[in-house]
């Protein structure tokens, strides 16, 4: 459930950005179907991009074998502390359940009313679709998939306008866009640009229909006192196209617009800025970080399981592999072992002499629980009192660096002071301290051997 919160704030703030866009710049133009065709392609871009959003930190894979003899960097291992589960993660996973249960509930209401509408009427079979009259008073005409629903006095006394208005709604399967629509408030009930984008996609819907009662010859005037008649009869909200759509004004006003030119279709270009601001904003390390957190909670009624077994968290370890320099960035290759089937990179630093430097690139690959993860930040020539730190899966992981060199790197990894978990160094055949490895010239170094069974480093010199 956590994931899908994360997925739809993310959809949600993409909406968000181009429903305000088409409100600035398409709304009021008299070209209905194209409008109908921005909504829509609204609703598919951002439903469409967050999957990948979520799964695309990596851009390319790690090095195929970081921990060959050819490596110029040594390895040491860190097992960070058990994760916890933040309590504000779960809160809001709960009110958004609550959230769309409400919201499910009203639309399933609203579903038995319109279908009780619908059985309960007389039933006339015409030529596409099926005409519903109906004894209750209390509801204006509207339609439903093939059926369209008037009163019993509408018929009786001409419903000529009525009937084209819907059956427009019926040849454009307005209908399918609605149940989308509500669909999406559903799963984006805190976002007010899915409602919004409902009701405007319904006024749109009643543009088309309005315009198809003009165009077939209807009186303006005629049609237009039909609608203000009209206006207090009951409607279903969400579901059904109604012929008393509240917004009667705009309605109005639009009969008068001439249709506007094929020029001003370009201005649905100003949604493309407005969704690369989003996709900026929801790249920001911070909002990464938030969104990785709320993916990675999880509702569980056991207050056992509140904790993370430790044989899980021991089973997370994670080895700085390789750093790099070219003179231009400095490249630092993290593993991650025992990740399962979940790797979320969000952000990292690089703490030199007291600056820290935020990642210019941050790539990883995930395989078989396997993560291999590429940091880039700026060029750094002498490293003093180096330090990185890697937000991964929601948490923050340390790695302390204390040398760094062009042509080998020696790094000391906070652990749980175990004996049995530090990296041995060997040289020639001999363990090695500190001191040994300060000692050590790059340029005396014949190759480097990683022996993962001894959890060791050996360095063979000329």
């Amino acid at each position: 459930m956590g994931s899908l919160l994360s997925y739809s704030i993310i959809s949600g703030l993409l909406m968000l950005a181009m429903y305000l866009a088409y409100r600035l710049f398409l709304a009021r133009d008299n070209q209905h179907g194209f409008n109908r065709g921005i909504l829509l392609l609204i609703y598919a871009v951002s439903f469409t991009l967050p999957p990948l959003m979520l799964s695309s930190v990596a851009l390319w894979p790690g090095p195929a074998d970081v921990t060959s003899a050819q490596t110029a960097g040594a390895v040491m291992q860190a097992v960070p502390a058990p994760l916890s589960r933040p309590v504000w993660g779960t809160v809001l996973i709960w009110i958004f359940i609550a959230g769309m249960a409400v919201v499910a509930a009203r639309t399933a209401i609203t579903w038995v009313r319109l279908t009780g509408v619908i059985r309960s009427g007389r039933r006339i079979c015409r030529d596409g679709y099926t005409l519903v009259v109906t004894d209750d008073e209390r509801f204006a005409p509207f339609s439903w998939m093939r059926y369209v629903v008037i009163s019993s006095a509408d018929c009786d006394s001409g419903s000529e306008a009525i009937i084209t208005h819907e059956l427009k709604h019926i040849a454009c399967r307005h209908w399918i866009d609605l149940l989308l629509a509500q669909a999406v408030c559903i799963v984006n009930w805190f976002n007010p640009a899915a409602w919004l984008m409902r009701d405007e996609l319904m006024l749109v819907h009643e543009y088309q229909a309005d315009m198809a009662v003009i165009d077939s010859g209807h009186d303006t005037q005629a049609y237009q006192m039909l609608l203000i008649k009209k206006a207090v009869g009951a409607r279903f909200p969400s579901l059904a196209n109604s012929l008393n759509h509240s917004k009667l004004k705009k309605r109005i006003t639009m009969m008068y617009k001439e249709k506007s030119g094929a020029g001003r279709k370009v201005r649905a270009l100003a949604l493309v800025p407005m969704l690369a601001l989003a996709l900026g904003v929801a790249g920001i390390p911070a909002v990464r970080a938030a969104v990785s957190t709320i993916g990675s909670s999880e509702v569980s009624l056991d207050k056992d399981n509140n904790n993370i077994p430790v044989e899980v968290v021991s089973a997370q370890t994670f080895k700085v592999a390789d750093i790099r320099s070219d003179g231009k960035a400095t490249t630092v290759t993290v593993l991650g072992f025992g990740l399962g089937n979940s790797l979320s990179v969000t952000g990292a630093t690089f703490t030199n002499n007291g600056k820290t430097y935020p990642a210019n690139a941050l790539n990883c690959n995930l395989s078989n629980g396997t993560g291999t993860i590429i940091a880039t930040f700026p060029f750094t020539d002498e490293c003093k009192k180096a330090s990185m730190a890697i937000m991964m899966n929601g948490h923050e992981v340390p790695f302390n660096l204390e040398e760094y060199s062009n042509s080998s790197v020696t790094l000391h990894m906070k652990t749980d002071d175990a004996a049995d978990s530090a990296t041995k160094i060997i040289i020639d055949d001999k363990e090695a301290d500190s001191e040994a490895m300060k000692a050590l010239s790059p340029d005396s170094i014949a190759s480097i051997t990683v022996d993962k069974q001894k959890n060791a480093i050996i360095i063979k010199t000329k």
